[in-house]
């Protein structure tokens, strides 16, 4: 079992850093924290893109992604 925070993962045009992966045998989990008292689209779309990033790396069968609102304590899950 591995925790990396803000543990870079790379894609072919950049460099990504989300707040937590979390791995697992072949599973990962991406969480992101937002300190903002506003849900945003854009936030859901920026996890979406590091589980991208993942999948293309073909290593993982089960991938999920989370935006953890802290001041609002709500996780969204990221499909």
């Amino acid at each position: 079992d591995e925790v990396k925070c803000e543990a870079s993962i790379l894609s072919k045009n950049s460099i990504r850093r989300p707040d937590r992966v979390m791995i697992k045998g072949d599973r990962v989990v991406v969480l992101d924290y937002k300190s903002g008292r506003i849900c945003s689209n854009d936030h859901k779309e920026q996890v979406a893109e590091y589980m991208d990033i993942l999948r293309q790396m073909g290593r993982y069968n089960t991938i999920e992604g989370y935006v953890w609102y802290i001041p609002l304590g709500k996780v969204v899950k990221v499909e």
